[in-house]
């Protein structure tokens, strides 16, 4: 770790009025580095009950899913039993759009500020826009944020090979959302969203033609070939100081 990392860390030892641990001339290079160790520690304790509570929730996708449309939203969902054939209708009005509703809720008492980036999107006025920045005062909850993307019939076919051939699927929702508040050693919250799947099949016995996977008789709706998550996991920065860019490092020392 850096010297300007411990300097700073040592500046706020005070105003978080841990002690315990004292620095002294005499103690040898490992015994600091534990020291250095059990004071980062006692630190990271601190933020975090001192973070704000931000809860995220992710509802399921819908399913049947949905057509794109020219506006944008609102989707609907694709008429039943439609069939696409490549690739001659490949491209143009032939798309679906997988979505999911996001919601924050404010638990703390304190204002937060969430960044959305990615695939992130709200409805204005019947079209996309894209969420960008809200602030939640204490208590509040955000309006609907929808993880949101349109792909043509084709790349949701290129999505079924890959996973029949066992490989990453190549088209997905992705989203990030960022939390903080306005304390300069404070912590950020960030949670990556990923929505994605395999919404089309070919139709047996019918080469060339894709449909949307259809009911299953012990699997239920095709919402089983989508791959979400309604609480993805939180990933915590601790800053020793914010402003001047100096993270606390990993559990692990990293």
């Amino acid at each position: 770790m850096s010297e300007t990392f411990w300097v700073a860390l040592g500046s706020i030892g005070t105003t978080l009025a841990f002690g315990g641990v004292v620095w002294q001339g005499y103690l040898t290079r490992g015994a600091l580095k534990v020291n250095q160790l059990m004071t980062a520690d006692a630190i990271r304790s601190r933020l975090d009950s001192q973070a704000p509570g931000v809860t995220l929730r992710l509802s399921p996708p819908p399913w049947d899913p949905l057509a794109a449309t020219t506006i944008g939203m609102p989707c609907n969902p694709w008429p039943q039993g439609h069939t696409w054939h490549f690739p001659a209708e490949q491209e143009g009005a032939n798309r679906l759009v997988l979505q999911q509703v996001l919601v924050m809720e404010n638990l703390s008492d304190r204002r937060v500020q969430a960044r959305f980036d990615g695939d992130l999107v709200v409805a204005n006025d019947g079209r996309p826009a894209a969420a960008g920045v809200i602030v939640l005062e204490p208590g509040e909850t955000s309006r609907d944020v929808y993880l949101q993307r349109e792909f043509t019939i084709k790349e949701l076919s290129e999505n079924f090979i890959a996973e029949q051939a066992g490989q990453v699927l190549p088209h997905k929702v992705l989203g990030t959302v960022t939390v903080e508040d306005d304390r300069d050693n404070g912590s950020t919250d960030r949670w990556d969203l990923v929505l994605t799947g395999c919404p089309v099949q070919p139709v047996p016995d019918r080469e060339g033609l894709w449909m949307i996977a259809p009911w299953h008789l012990t699997e239920g709706s095709g919402l089983r070939t989508l791959d979400y998550s309604l609480l993805p996991s939180r990933q915590r920065v601790h800053w020793v100081s914010r402003a001047r860019g100096i993270q606390l490092p990993a559990p692990d020392g990293a």
